[in-house]
């Protein structure tokens, strides 16, 4: 985390953005064979099976101990949840479209719920977390929020590396209180 100084007025404060938390998975071949990725210079690169030494052109995505090619679109949701409105403020929402479903958005404003499921855009291995509510601000309207990562995660993180800072400045006044040994302790002349 990098913190930066701003001044408002006769106030200090620092701040950090708050970025999602990116998932990576290895490449692989069909058989699930770990594959390192070979950037090319001048030829088209590849993907190698450092124990075989054979190349492949596409790699899979190593999940769970299983190859899986990329995702497909979003078009049905058959799995989803009622959640509470206030759950989505702890969502760092990274994408945000309107939609258009009068009798759904009718469902929601009578219900005061979101619907909350699952969502890719394709053609990756990013999955979403997805909220379906109606705005609070432009009445009528529908949106669909999403985001990969809690806020509340972020914080534990942030809490996480506070707590080793205070801890590695008491050790540093620990240390500052003890005398140096000087270069006429240890050699007598």
């Amino acid at each position: 985390m990098v913190w930066f100084n701003l001044k408002i007025n006769n106030w200090n404060l620092k701040y950090t953005g708050l970025n999602p938390i990116e998932k990576e998975f290895e490449n692989c071949d069909k058989d699930g064979n770990v594959l390192k990725k070979v950037t090319g210079k001048f030829e088209k690169g590849f993907f190698l099976n450092e124990k075989s030494g054979e190349k492949h052109i596409k790699s899979l995505k190593l999940i769970n101990g299983k190859p899986f090619d990329k995702l497909q679109k979003t078009k049905e949701i058959k799995v989803f949840k009622e959640v509470d409105l206030r759950e989505i403020e702890d969502l760092l929402q990274e994408k945000v479209y309107l939609c258009e479903c009068d009798g759904l958005l009718e469902d929601l404003n009578n219900s005061g719920k979101a619907l909350k499921f699952g969502f890719t855009n394709g053609n990756g291995f990013k999955v979403f977390k997805a909220y379906l509510l109606p705005s609070k601000i432009y009445r009528g309207y529908l949106f669909m929020v999403l985001g990969t990562t809690q806020i509340s995660e972020l914080i534990r993180e942030i809490d996480g590396i506070k707590q080793q800072k205070k801890k590695i400045d008491e050790i540093s006044l620990t240390i500052q209180g003890i005398d140096r040994c000087q270069v006429e302790d240890l050699i007598q002349i």
